[in-house]
């Protein structure tokens, strides 16, 4: 995982806010931190307002997506999103395009 060298981008840059949070937390788990889906720790963690922001998003589409539409409520602009959507090879064998009708 990555939570060291962000902790580390955290501390070395005041305006860079990291917020780790599990969707599943593994049984027995200590974790202390925030729990649920990144948009709603996100939401919880600006009070909803990310005016002023900018975001950076990486993950898969419906991560990704759902980041965009709290972000957007909470009025960030379009230009102060920035994003990279990915699939795993699982997800990819799944993935229809938008083009095709669903039967």
């Amino acid at each position: 995982t990555y939570d060291d060298e962000f902790r580390a981008l955290a501390q070395q840059h005041p305006q860079f806010t990291y917020v780790p949070s599990l969707s599943a937390e593994p049984e027995g788990s200590d974790w202390s931190g925030a729990r649920g889906f990144v948009h709603q720790a996100a939401q919880a963690h600006f009070q909803g307002n990310f005016a002023g922001h900018k975001a950076y998003l990486c993950g898969p589409p419906p991560m990704v997506e759902a980041c965009i539409a709290t972000l957007m409520q909470g009025r960030l602009f379009e230009r102060d999103i920035y994003t990279e959507k990915f699939l795993s090879a699982a997800d990819a064998q799944g993935a229809r395009s938008p083009l095709f009708k669903r039967v």
